[in-house]
């Protein structure tokens, strides 16, 4: 069962790492895992820090987030207080000459880190986390992942309308009430997927094929075209740009509920339902 358990913005996605590749195709390659903590190898280039007011190089090719540094491997109760306050995001380390240093990434655009390091230092452990830079090309760029949706569209929606609902009206309010994003999930991506960009993301696009294996991988069904209605009524954070295939093979757009496409080798975004 895939790491999913809250419709993610994955870049949403517990949920942790960079997609696994084989270490005779890049040296950024996880290795081996202590403390908890997957490990990539000295070889690999995690470049320089941008510290203070340094500006990136053009010439750079990728970023990793810094989030911490330590003699050796990082405790396993830090790393697990950076799964609890930042669960979706790809963490690593990589020991050179005894220091360890506790990495996100890597990304190749700037803005994509800058989006990361931000949220990053919002978490009080990691609040002095640092842009690195290299020259070094990614041959596998970590897709983003990003925390459960809000459901503040969600709970607005049910409290405006329980408020304004008759007493007699009581089970509807509760039945509107009872929508939870929790109960939908974007399949996690995998090596060799279709990515696009949207709102600074990487998000993850499949042909109907694929559709609903993928959600069945996460324990999961490919949801109906009603639950994509409701979702999309429940957050702002949904990627748009593009249709989610639904159940009976239908490309519908998010933000009209209409059926835009039948082709089924189309790739498109893909929303999952606990069954």
């Amino acid at each position: 069962m895939g790491r999913w358990r809250g419709l993610v913005v994955t870049l949403m996605a517990t949920w942790g790492m960079i997609s696994s590749v084989n270490a005779a195709q890049t040296p950024c390659a996880i290795i081996d895992n202590q403390q908890g903590w997957p490990i990539i190898g000295e070889k690999c280039d995690i470049g320089n820090g941008l510290w203070g007011d340094q500006s990136p190089d053009p010439q750079s090719s990728a970023f990793w987030v810094q989030c911490g540094a330590t003699n050796g491997v990082p405790s396993r109760q830090f790393y697990q207080t950076l799964r609890q306050g930042l669960p979706d995001l790809p963490f690593q380390v990589q020991v050179r000459e005894g220091r360890g240093r506790c990495l996100i990434g890597p990304y190749q655009a700037l803005d994509v880190a800058n989006v990361v390091l931000k949220r990053v230092r919002m978490f009080g452990p990691t609040r002095q986390a640092v842009l690195r830079q290299t020259r070094q090309p990614l041959s596998q760029p970590a897709v983003i992942r990003l925390p459960p949706l809000a459901e503040t569209k969600a709970s607005t929606m049910s409290e405006t309308k329980a408020s304004t609902l008759p007493e007699t009206s009581g089970k509807a309010a509760q039945s509107e009430a009872a929508f939870n994003l929790s109960h939908f999930g974007l399949p996690e991506p995998e090596q060799g997927d279709k990515q696009y960009t949207e709102k600074g993301m990487s998000w993850v696009r499949l042909p109907y094929a694929k559709a609903e294996p993928r959600c069945q991988q996460e324990g999961m069904v490919l949801a109906s075209r009603q639950d994509l209605t409701q979702v999309a009524q429940a957050t702002d954070q949904l990627p748009m740009r593009l249709p989610y295939w639904v159940q009976g093979a239908q490309g519908v757009d998010a933000n009209t509920g209409t059926v835009v496409t039948r082709n089924q080798v189309a790739a498109l975004n893909v929303l999952c339902k606990k069954g």
